[in-house]
């Protein structure tokens, strides 16, 4: 039998942690402590924290699904626009912008512009979870983990 390392978690040290999400140490272990931050003794006695509890702290847009369309980021995109070019109902797209998942960068006239990059990321998310639009995202905009 194969181990699938994928289903592995991956641990990375306290300083690892603070230079990704931006804090210092005592931060980190404080986080730790709440519960934030998933934590463990590695067999050479030193703390390692997890990967994806810190990973759950980034925002979305440090992602690596997000990061797929970085480019497209602060590029408008009007919502008939996007319905079209991503398949999705308009109707969705305006519910995702009301939640915050996708951002407003203006109106043209009556059309409303979007965020390309945040659009796209949501298409991908929405995808992703066999287009369950209303269960795909948590409410920080991060997709649910099946």
């Amino acid at each position: 039998m194969k181990l699938d390392q994928s289903r592995l978690e991956y641990y990375i040290t306290p300083e690892q942690a603070a230079k990704q999400l931006g804090l210092d140490l005592d931060s980190i272990y404080q986080l730790a402590d709440e519960g934030k931050l998933q934590a463990a003794v590695m067999t050479d006695g030193s703390i390692g924290i997890s990967q994806i509890s810190v990973n759950n702290l980034l925002p979305k847009e440090a992602l690596p699904e997000y990061q797929l369309n970085a480019d497209l980021k602060g590029v408008p995109i009007s919502i008939n626009e996007a319905g079209r070019k991503y398949k999705l109902n308009t109707s969705t797209l305006t519910r995702w912008m009301q939640r915050g998942l996708i951002h407003q960068l203006g109106k043209e006239g009556r059309k409303t512009l979007l965020d390309e990059a945040d659009v796209a990321y949501c298409a991908r998310v929405y995808r992703q979870n066999s287009g369950q639009g209303k269960w795909a995202f948590d409410d920080s905009g991060r997709p649910y983990k099946k």
